[in-house]
C-alpha cells in the first residue's frame, strides 16, 4: 500500500505533467504535428490516472449537470459519425477517420476543459500563447528577409504569401485570426511596460496576418471583433482600434503588393475553385442526406462528384458542407447543436464575468477568438487540418473550463449571507488532491 504522503506528492507530479503537456502542446502547435500527438499523450495518460485513482475519480467537470448538454451533443456527433459507417463508401477510411480524428479531438476537448477549469490555467495558456506567437512571428520576419523560414525553412515564393511555420498561408491566417483576440484581452492584464510590449506584439501579429492575404481569416477576425465589441464599451473601443489597424495594415501590404485586385476579384481562381468544391459537397449531401458518404470519406468520392476546377481529391473548403456531405444532416445537426452548446455556455459566463466588478475580460478573449474559428470554417478546412483542429479543440476546453466555473455562479448584485452560501461544488474541488493547484 502506497504511504498517504507518497501519493499526494504522485498526485501532485501527475497535475504538474498535465498541466505541462498543455502548455507544451499550446507553445509548439504551430511548429510540430509530432509534437501534438506526445503532448496529447501526456494530457490523455495523467487524466485516465486521475479518473482511476479512487480519491480523484469524481474530480471532474464533466459529471456537472450544467455540462449535461454539451456532454449530450458532443455523444449524439460521435454516433452520427458510427452510423455514418454503415452507409460508407469506404468503411475502413470511415473507421480511420473516426478515430484517429473525431475521437481525439473530442477526447482533447473533454481532457483540456478539465484542466482550464483550475484557476490560473486560462491566463498562464495566454502567456504561452504570446511566447509562441513571437517565435511565428519570428519565422515569419526571417521568411519575408530572407526567401525562407529559420526553424521550417518554407520558401515566401511558392505562394508569395508569408506562411511562416505552416505549410499553407491560410493555415498561418487561420492561427492568428484565433489568437488576436485573446492577445487584446492580455494586453488588457498588464500594466506599463509591459501593456506596450503586448500591443507591439499584438500590431505584430496583426501585419503578419495580413501579408498571409486570407480574405476567410479576415472575415473570421471581423466576427471575433464583434463578439469583443457587442459587451462592454471598452472593449468595443479596443475592438474598433484593432479592426482599424488591420484594415490600414492590410491595406498597406495589399497596394504595395498589388494583390487587392487579385483578393476581390470574383474570377480569382480559388474562389472559382471553392464554388466548385461547395457543388460537389451538396451533390454528395443530396445522393445520400440522412448518413452521408461517410466520415472521412469526401476526398475519396471528391472525383466522383466533381463538377469543375481542378480534377483532383481535395476537401471542400467549408467545413458544414463537408460535414453534411460526410455525415449527412444527422451528423451537420448534431454538430451544430454541439457548437450551440458551446457558444451558450460561454456566453452566459461571460456575461456573468464582465458583470463583476471589476470586470472579468478574459472569456470574451477565448470566445472572440473561437467564434472568429468557427465563422472561418465556413470558407476553409479549418476543422479537417491537424494543427487547427487542435488548436480549436485545445482552446475551446480552456474556455469550456473557465466558463464552468462561471457560468453557474450567482447574480453579484445578490450577496448571500455566510450561513447562506453554498458548500464548494465539484467544480471548485478540482484539483484539491493535487498539491493545492485549485489556487495556483
Amino acid at each position: 500500500m502506497i504511504p498517504t504522503s507518497l501519493a499526494s506528492r504522485l498526485r501532485s507530479a501527475v497535475a504538474l505533467v498535465q498541466e505541462g503537456s498543455l502548455y507544451a502542446l499550446l507553445f509548439l502547435l504551430p511548429f510540430s504535428k509530432a509534437a501534438l500527438e506526445i503532448t496529447f499523450g501526456g494530457l490523455l495518460v495523467t487524466w485516465l490516472f486521475m479518473r482511476l485513482d479512487p480519491k480523484t475519480r469524481t474530480h471532474t467537470l464533466w459529471l456537472q449537470p450544467q455540462l449535461r448538454p454539451l456532454l449530450a451533443a458532443a455523444a449524439a456527433f460521435l454516433a452520427a459519425c458510427t452510423l455514418s459507417l454503415l452507409a460508407s463508401t469506404d468503411p475502413a477510411l470511415s473507421f480511420r477517420g473516426l478515430t484517429r480524428k473525431w475521437l481525439e479531438y473530442l477526447a482533447l476537448f473533454i481532457i483540456v476543459t478539465d484542466v482550464g477549469s483550475r484557476p490560473g490555467v486560462a491566463r498562464r495558456s495566454l502567456g504561452v500563447l504570446a511566447a509562441s506567437a513571437c517565435l511565428v512571428i519570428f519565422e515569419g520576419v526571417t521568411q519575408e528577409r530572407f526567401g525562407y523560414g529559420f526553424f521550417r525553412n518554407y520558401r515566401l515564393d511558392f505562394f508569395r504569401r508569408m506562411t511562416g511555420p505552416y505549410e499553407s498561408p491560410i493555415d498561418l491566417a487561420t492561427y492568428l485570426m484565433v489568437i488576436i483576440p485573446p492577445l487584446v484581452v492580455y494586453t488588457f492584464l498588464h500594466r506599463g511596460a509591459a501593456r506596450w510590449r503586448m500591443a507591439v506584439l499584438t500590431l505584430a501579429v496583426i501585419s503578419c496576418l495580413a501579408r498571409a492575404a486570407s480574405i476567410g481569416a479576415w472575415l473570421g477576425l471581423g466576427a471575433g471583433l464583434v463578439v469583443m465589441g457587442w459587451w462592454r464599451r471598452a472593449t468595443r473601443r479596443s475592438a474598433l482600434t484593432v479592426l482599424a489597424a488591420a484594415l490600414v495594415i492590410a491595406g498597406t501590404f495589399l497596394l504595395g503588393t498589388g494583390q487587392a485586385s487579385r483578393l476581390f476579384s470574383t474570377s480569382d481562381v480559388g474562389k472559382q475553385d471553392r464554388w466548385a468544391m461547395w457543388q460537389s459537397a451538396l451533390r454528395m449531401t443530396w445522393d445520400r442526406p440522412i448518413l452521408g458518404q461517410g466520415v472521412n470519406t469526401f476526398m475519396a468520392n471528391y472525383l466522383r462528384y466533381w463538377v469543375g476546377g481542378q480534377q483532383q481529391p481535395r476537401y471542400a473548403h467549408n467545413c458544414y458542407l463537408q460535414m453534411g456531405a460526410e455525415t449527412g444532416v444527422i451528423g451537420l445537426g448534431t454538430f451544430l447543436w454541439l457548437c450551440w452548446c458551446l457558444v451558450g455556455l460561454w456566453r452566459r459566463a461571460m456575461r456573468w464575468m464582465l458583470s463583476r466588478d471589476p470586470p472579468d475580460f478574459l472569456l470574451m478573449g477565448w470566445t472572440a477568438g473561437l467564434t472568429a474559428f468557427l465563422v472561418q470554417a465556413a470558407v476553409d478546412t479549418n476543422f479537417y487540418s491537424l494543427r487547427q483542429a487542435f488548436l480549436f479543440w485545445t482552446l475551446a476546453g480552456i474556455a469550456t473550463g473557465l466558463a464552468a466555473r462561471n457560468a453557474a455562479q450567482p447574480s453579484p448584485s445578490f450577496a448571500l449571507r455566510a450561513s447562506e452560501r453554498p458548500r464548494p461544488s465539484s467544480i471548485e474541488r478540482v484539483g484539491a488532491p493535487y498539491g493545492g493547484l485549485q489556487n495556483a
